[in-house]
């Protein structure tokens, strides 16, 4: 579950955390647009590359390095699955494309999520003209996440508890002692959910339309640029390969 802190907001002062979260969805859309238009190692590894050092101005690196570890198994299955399976011409270039192509989407995401709190991200909805409940429900789903994988720990630390060993056996098994922490994680959720519409309920939520807002979100100087450049760039590979194909140098590895 560790996999799951990319959706964790972590309260730093940093130059990326400054910038507004609208710019910041902005970006992160068109950086998850470009790693799904490339099915290269080369052109994904250069993504990968520009995406990192945001990280590090991010000061979030090390809670993204855990979150790619919790994620190593999934990404290693993509590996052997599709080597085993895969029809392509070079099957082992065609999985490590698709692993790093995972790796280039789940930056991009924890760029945003890791940097942009549930209240700025629901007030950025709503300057947007996205309905109060939509908005509310997205930050409250947001908040919910990590709370989400604290409670899979401790069920897992209870379950470790009663003598239940979730690390041996073979893959299969494995899967299966994944049932007695799922079915109390599910339990939990309803419950949670539960209170969080009792709690709403009370508190009349929904019957004021003419909602007030004690601050309002800016665009700056900054996001300006990161808007218009993200999307600049989008528009100028999109152009260039409607045009025209990679360079030798970046088909080395070409799964087809």
């Amino acid at each position: 579950m560790s996999f799951l802190e990319v959706f964790q907001y972590t309260r730093q002062d940093s130059t990326i955390h400054r910038l507004d979260p609208r710019s910041k969805m902005v970006f992160t859309i068109c950086s998850a647009a470009i790693s799904l238009m490339f099915l290269n190692i080369i052109p994904l590894l250069i993504i990968l590359t520009f995406l990192v050092p945001l990280l590090f101005l991010a000061k979030s690196v090390k809670r993204w390095l855990h979150s790619m570890k919790g994620l190593s198994f999934l990404l290693i299955f993509i590996i052997v699955f599709n080597t085993l399976l895969s029809t392509a011409t070079n099957p082992f270039s065609y999985s490590i494309a698709l692993t790093i192509r995972l790796v280039a989407l789940m930056t991009s995401f924890s760029i945003f999520f890791l940097t942009v709190h549930p209240d700025e991200l629901s007030q950025a909805l709503i300057q947007m003209r996205v309905r109060f409940e939509f908005a509310f429900a997205m930050s409250m789903a947001m908040r919910y996440v990590p709370t989400l994988a604290k409670e899979a720990y401790t069920i897992m630390d209870a379950q470790k508890a009663r003598g239940i060993e979730l690390d041996k056996g073979n893959i299969l098994k494995r899967i299966r002692n994944m049932i007695p922490i799922i079915v109390p994680l599910i339990i939990v959720s309803i419950r949670r959910a539960l209170s969080v519409a009792e709690s709403m309920e009370s508190r009349a939520f929904g019957v004021s339309q003419n909602r007030t807002y004690l601050k309002r979100l800016e665009f700056q100087r900054r996001d300006w640029i990161l808007v218009f450049s993200s999307i600049a760039v989008l528009l100028g590979l999109i152009y260039f390969l409607s045009i025209s194909s990679l360079p030798d140098w970046m088909l080395w590895g070409f799964p087809f």
